[in-house]
């Protein structure tokens, strides 16, 4: 009885080692498998992360003048680092100078003009201008003595011409007279009842009559005229009487500004002259500065499109800057995929030149319509495919990748810096 509860003990015992070992042996197991789970979950899933090829681009600025002219220097060769406003291009500014030399006199006059408006009339100028208002004062009353005797000699002639063309009018009805008597005695000529002394004397009458009626015509066509004469004289006269009024009210209403002073109205017109004056200048000035065009960011000057010599417009284009520290990579998302991007997601980016390493990006842009995908980045059949370009811009690595690299891009990488 002992040896078989001893045996029945000793059984227990190797079951229960049995059991711990089985145990032991489970709990091994279970992390192993996960591990191996794992490992087959992230090789699944990196399997089926998609990789979008793009070419890593850069931001060109062009280079652009405001200002036309002759380009009178390049001071940078084209591949060469700049920095932002350091001199790209200078055009002769000689014309520029000479603007602001006229726009500065310019400045200077209308501020004389303000000082001394602020500074009141001089008793000088009083004294002048009260000596143009006497002088324009006997002019005006000369000239009205002019228009007055002008008229008076119109009145005159037309006077005289009344009465010659009565004295015509007589001269005329005794002619006729003289004619009638002439006939009349002709006709007893012929019959017998007049002699020829009688009929030479009617004819001396009648001759006699037709020269004082030549003599009145002409007379009366010469003051006809004087008249015409002395009317446009008249006429001069008075003009000149109104203008010679005009000149007194204007010298006169110079010196009444000159008693009285510059004006609130008249001190603001001098200082909106001033004001305009200081435009002008400020504008010369500014078209003076961009004769010097200096480059608008930190880059690399790609080409120079002009030489020294050649005249270029304003809006020419002068050269090409790539601006550093901006790269991005523009990538084609399918439609069926596009719903996976966000604006800002990070991306991860390799490139040929570092292999192994893995640059960091986020996606800055996502097109809003669609495109088909262009013919240098996929396979024929993909290319009918419709697409969404988004582009990623480089975050990491700004100072040794460059534009123009071949690059990959896996979407929801590591927002860090080059692994």
């Amino acid at each position: 009885m002992l040896d078989i509860h001893l045996h029945g003990i000793v059984r227990r015992d190797e079951m229960d080692a049995a059991k711990e070992e089985n145990a032991m042996h489970t709990s091994l197991r279970l992390p192993l498998v996960a591990v191996l789970l794992s490992l087959v979950l992230t090789g699944c899933g990196q399997s089926e992360t998609p990789v979008y090829s793009g070419t890593i681009e850069g931001t060109e600025i062009p280079i652009q003048t405001e200002v036309g002219g002759t380009v009178q220097s390049l001071p940078v060769a084209e591949g060469a680092s700049v920095k932002k406003g350091q001199l790209l291009v200078a055009l002769d500014d000689q014309s520029y100078q000479l603007q602001v030399q006229g726009a500065g006199a310019g400045v200077d006059a209308a501020l004389a003009a303000l000082r001394d408006a602020e500074a009141g009339s001089r008793a000088q100028e009083i004294a002048a201008a009260m000596a143009a208002v006497d002088q324009t004062r006997a002019l005006a009353d000369q000239s009205a003595a002019n228009s007055k005797a002008a008229g008076e000699q119109v009145n005159a002639l037309i006077a005289n011409q009344s009465q010659l063309m009565s004295n015509l009018k007589g001269a005329q009805d005794t002619l006729a007279y003289q004619q009638q008597q002439l006939a009349r005695v002709q006709a007893l000529q012929q019959a017998g009842a007049a002699t020829q002394e009688q009929v030479d004397a009617a004819q001396q009458a009648v001759n006699q009559a037709q020269t004082q009626v030549d003599n009145l015509q002409a007379q009366l066509q010469g003051i006809q005229a004087q008249i015409r004469q002395a009317q446009n004289a008249q006429a001069a006269a008075q003009s000149g009487y109104a203008s010679a009024l005009a000149n007194e009210r204007s010298a006169q209403a110079k010196l009444d500004l000159l008693k009285a002073g510059a004006t609130d109205q008249h001190l603001k017109q001098l200082i909106a002259m001033k004001d305009q004056a200081d435009a002008k200048l400020a504008e010369a000035r500014l078209q003076l500065e961009k004769t010097r065009v200096l480059a608008p960011a930190d880059g690399i000057l790609l080409r120079r499109d002009v030489e020294v010599g050649q005249v270029v417009k304003p809006g020419a284009t002068l050269g090409m800057l790539l601006k550093t520290n901006e790269l991005k990579v523009v990538i084609y998302i399918p439609e069926a995929d596009l719903g996976r991007v966000k604006l800002g997601q990070p991306a991860a980016i390799r490139v040929d030149a570092y292999p192994g390493e893995t640059f960091s990006g986020r996606v800055s842009v996502i097109a809003d319509r669609a495109e088909f995908t262009p013919k240098n980045v996929q396979t024929p059949d993909e290319r009918a495919k419709m697409v969404f370009a988004v582009t990623v811009e480089i975050t990491s690595g700004l100072d040794r990748l460059r534009a123009g690299m071949p690059a990959d891009v896996v979407l929801g990488g590591p927002a860090g810096g080059a692994s």
